[in-house]
């Protein structure tokens, strides 16, 4: 297995793009964007109210394409926004498909004020054998700003170790 970094993200957004294409640049890692076939509304209180009733049934949505190759990477930085106080079902089903054994994940969790809340625990359900390290939240607002571009640059010092 190769030491190369992959970057996987989902958004709804745009600010887990953001966030993302910032550490793939720095970091020049390969980078894949998690998307569901259904489409979620760009309305924020309807792309809620579906996330919610995703999560209560336990969904696990259909996305568009896969990774061909997760077995080339040693350690993943997972970004994602904090849908009811976990990770979004895309992500999970994501997540639930490929190995991470023994792989290093980095979750990044884009939030509005709910902070990590249970995503890394959940996280550690559903990738049992993988080394997930210490989540890192980071405010909506704040995906452009100094405070981000500063985490980053820890982030990068942490995933160089």
């Amino acid at each position: 297995m190769e030491n190369r970094l992959l970057v996987v993200y989902f958004t709804w957004s745009g600010t887990s793009k953001v966030i993302a294409e910032r550490i793939k640049n720095e970091l020049n890692a390969d980078i894949f964007q998690i998307e569901a076939v259904k489409i979620y509304p760009d309305k924020y209180i309807a792309c809620v109210a579906q996330a919610g009733m995703e999560k209560l049934k336990k969904e696990r949505p259909q996305l568009k394409r896969e990774l061909e190759n997760i077995s080339e990477y040693k350690k993943v930085v997972l970004v994602f926004p904090n849908w009811w106080g976990t990770l979004p079902m895309p992500v999970f089903t994501f997540m639930e498909k490929y190995d991470f054994k023994d792989k290093v994940i980095l979750p990044i969790c884009m939030h509005g004020g709910g902070g990590l809340t249970n995503t890394i625990k959940d996280l550690k359900k559903i990738c049992p054998d993988a080394d997930i390290l210490e989540g890192i939240a980071i405010k909506k607002q704040d995906a452009d700003s100094e405070k981000a571009k500063e985490i980053i640059k820890n982030l990068i010092e942490v995933l160089n170790k």
